[in-house]
């Protein structure tokens, strides 16, 4: 007979900051953004067209503390919030600091992009880190956690590129281009891909709000995926390891 589960364990992922991990830094972003946007445009930092940096530092604090309180109440930080907790760290860095926007458009990018190396890259290696973070919560077979693997990986690379796709379309140009390695990621001036004008529009709420619709894209991903879990789940073999 196996022991039984940490009672911690099994209650950590129904912990109230388990949600605000997700909503709280993002609806910090969002409400800074709108408030901020409000402000008249006027000179030094406390202007309307600063409100991407006040959004960015709003996000860094509330992700912060989102950590901070998991920590002081011992709960165990799960890998994917350290990952993009460390990005929104960095990445939040740099936009303020440089007075840069270009890096918090791209940050969420390089957040699920990281994601879905991770997850894609541990199944290259035989190794499935996508059931490692939730085996606590479902009894799968091997093959079916391989296939929810392949799925969220490619889901992650869908959302990076619709974040992609909507932050070059909306948000205007920065001030100055970002380069990497002599690599233009983020001309200044507008642009035309496959013919469609980039950088020419000034809306960037709309990719500001985007982060919030996300969550019901990810929802609605895991509501296809619910049928193929169930099909599989075992949980009176659950049940028998946790008694």
């Amino acid at each position: 007979m196996t022991d039984a589960q940490d009672p911690a364990d099994k209650q950590q992922s129904k912990s109230p900051t388990s949600l605000w991990a997700e909503l709280g830094p993002t609806i910090a972003f969002i409400l800074t953004y709108t408030l901020m946007g409000r402000v008249p445009d006027q000179e030094g930092m406390f202007s309307g067209d600063k409100a991407i940096f006040w959004a960015t530092g709003a996000l860094m604090l509330s992700t912060a503390i989102v950590i901070g309180l998991k920590l002081s109440r011992k709960e165990k930080v799960p890998p994917m919030l350290i990952l993009s907790g460390s990005v929104v760290g960095f990445f939040g860095v740099l936009t303020i600091a440089l007075q840069q926007e270009a890096f918090a458009y791209i940050k969420p990018t390089i957040i699920n992009l990281l994601f879905a190396a991770v997850i894609l890259g541990g199944l290259a290696a035989g190794k499935n880190l996508w059931k490692l973070m939730l085996e606590h919560a479902f009894e799968l077979p091997d093959n079916a956690w391989n296939t929810l693997a392949f799925r969220w990986g490619l889901f992650f690379i869908f959302l990076a590129v619709l974040n992609e796709c909507i932050w070059r379309y909306f948000c205007p140009a920065p001030e100055t281009p970002l380069t990497f390695l002599g690599l233009t990621l983020v001309p200044s001036e507008p642009y035309t891909l496959f013919g469609i004008e980039l950088g020419s529009r000034d809306q960037e709420g709309v990719w500001a709000w985007m982060k919030l619709v996300n969550f019901p894209i990810v929802i609605g991903f895991m509501l296809l995926n619910l049928p193929y879990v169930m099909k599989y789940w075992s949980p009176d073999k659950k049940d028998e390891a946790e008694s």
